[in-house]
């Protein structure tokens, strides 16, 4: 595992933090010696095992709930988040819904609007109040967007999903062009697949992992873990001219495309 000393002490708020990869980024970021004020919607049993694990490291952390649909109520959740340990250092905007359905299964796109706005809307909202507090504070800040594979290259069910994530890409380099000249970075993690709690069971099945490793490249699946420490790298100096960038971690999944598999 790889030491960031510079993230030591820096105030950190993950939102989605109460299982699969936004638990994993905070117990990477613990074990890195950050103060944590991890967000969850409705998971209170996932946020408090996330909550045990990451004080069991060593690490300062609080809890905070709050649903994103709600758009109204996302100042006053990022104000408490703000004040919890006098300001912030960083804003990993995890939280998001998948969703998979076709674009004729929701003709009046309600799932479409809801999907946008917890995965798109929320992530905009919360990454202006962050930047606006950094730059009244007179501080630099960094803003990390849990994007997907899916914003890059996409297949049937995922027109919602897809599109959230798409947007999430381009607002983000937008972000990055307006807030660098306040010392303000921010970049996009984008996963390939990565089994979480909810997609463990069928991704492990044999028939589904034989599906889905021989398409990735490196043979396996990624890991909590890995999108933990890659979360680490992206907060800490050594990726300090880094922004405006996605950093794709799919074991090559999108490098090769859907082509069809050619043997030796």
């Amino acid at each position: 595992m790889a030491t960031y000393q510079d993230l030591k002490g820096k105030r950190v708020f993950i939102t989605g933090a109460s299982s699969g990869i936004g638990a994993g980024m905070a117990k990477a970021l613990a074990e890195q010696g950050a103060k944590l004020v991890l967000h969850y919607c409705k998971n209170s049993l996932g946020i408090k095992n996330t909550l045990k694990i990451v004080k069991t490291i060593g690490a300062d952390a609080t809890i905070l709930q709050g649903d994103f649909r709600d758009y109204a109520s996302l100042g006053e959740l990022f104000n408490q988040a703000w004040l919890e340990f006098n300001g912030l250092d960083a804003l990993v905007n995890n939280a998001g819904v998948v969703t998979k359905s076709t674009a004729l299964r929701d003709i009046e796109g309600l799932a479409f609007s809801e999907t946008l706005a917890v995965n798109l809307q929320a992530p905009y909202r919360l990454s202006t109040l962050f930047a606006k507090a950094c730059i009244d504070a007179g501080q630099p800040g960094v803003v990390i967007n849990n994007s997907s594979i899916h914003g890059q290259q996409t297949c049937e069910w995922f027109s919602a999903y897809a599109a959230s994530k798409a947007g999430l890409d381009a607002m983000m380099k937008v972000m990055a062009v307006e807030w660098g000249k306040h010392g303000i970075r921010v970049n996009n993690l984008a996963p390939g697949v990565v089994p979480v709690e909810r997609t463990f069971d069928i991704l492990n099945q044999p028939k589904m992992e034989q599906k889905w490793v021989k398409t990735i490249p490196m043979g396996r699946y990624g890991s909590v873990e890995e999108m933990g420490q890659a979360t680490a790298f992206m907060l800490s100096e050594a990726s300090a001219w880094m922004t405006g960038s996605t950093l794709t971690i799919d074991g090559g999944l999108i490098a090769r495309g859907g082509y069809p598999i050619r043997e030796d």
